[in-house]
């Protein structure tokens, strides 16, 4: 099964913390395995009080956690992107779920270096505009 955008972000998140998946489960009370599917992808819906459990226990900031809860519902997100907006806390999570949401046509994809920048003129010229 590929890994999932949620399953990225969390372990991710998890890495971040330097915590093994035994810890996780640990200090979210969330079982092991279940932590384990979820990054794997086998798991794609985690319930609301899961998903709570973990992000309280990953300590994740407030984008990283709106981040997780909307790649909850959202499991087709580009893994690619998810790691890389994780790893540039400069990023709004608006622009994330912007770029997250873009369709292409084929097989083109822009680099998430190039999405991201895509969303931001975008951003900015709504800005403007106003």
């Amino acid at each position: 099964m590929p890994q999932t955008g949620l399953g990225a972000a969390l372990r991710a998140l998890r890495e971040r913390r330097t915590l093994s998946q035994r810890e996780l489960s640990e200090l979210s009370d969330v079982d092991n395995a279940y932590i384990n599917r979820l990054e794997s992808g086998e798991k794609t819906n985690p319930t609301p009080d899961t998903l709570a459990k973990l992000i309280r226990a990953l300590k994740a900031p407030e984008r990283d956690a709106a981040m997780v809860k909307w790649l909850a519902d959202n499991a087709n997100a580009s893994v690619e992107l998810v790691k890389y907006v994780l790893d540039h806390a400069e990023i709004p999570v608006d622009y994330f779920i912007s770029a997250a949401g873009m369709r292409f046509r084929g097989d083109a994809r822009p680099t998430p270096e190039k999405l991201i920048e895509r969303v931001k003129r975008l951003y900015e010229a709504e800005d403007d505009e106003e």
